[in-house]
């Protein structure tokens, strides 16, 4: 049964004119650890990348219901890849409560680029 659906749009340029502001500062401001550790092992961080990554985070937040702020920070929601380059999402913190009293048991992810844009949607499973 489905527990929550969510999507987000993000313009890539946004996120490189973020990028090229703030630098790395940015990255761990929007990633928790394990994402960060997962980017070291590229050699270059694409601004299309770190978009679908936002939108990606934005569409776990918007289906879980509790968007980002006091009630959720975009470091509770953990977008990683398994070795096909699937995305996995795990939760911590606030999120991860949210996800319990809904009685989440799986989240389905999917993220896409197309030239200036990066889209996510998420499905929460019960």
């Amino acid at each position: 049964m489905i527990a929550g659906l969510g999507m987000d749009i993000v313009k890539t340029e946004r996120i490189k004119m973020l990028l090229e502001k703030n630098g790395v500062a940015f990255l761990h401001k929007i990633l928790a650890e394990d994402e960060i550790k997962e980017y070291s092992s590229f050699p270059l961080i694409a601004a299309e990348k770190i978009a679908g990554k936002w939108a990606a985070k934005e569409a776990v937040a918007k289906a879980l219901g509790c968007g980002f702020g006091e009630n959720c920070a975009i470091k509770d929601i953990h977008i990683l890849h398994n070795s096909d380059h699937a995305p996995i999402v795990t939760l911590s913190g606030e999120a991860e409560k949210y996800a319990g009293k809904l009685g989440v048991e799986k989240i389905f992810l999917t993220i896409t680029h197309e030239k200036e844009y990066a889209a996510a949607t998420a499905i929460l499973e019960k």
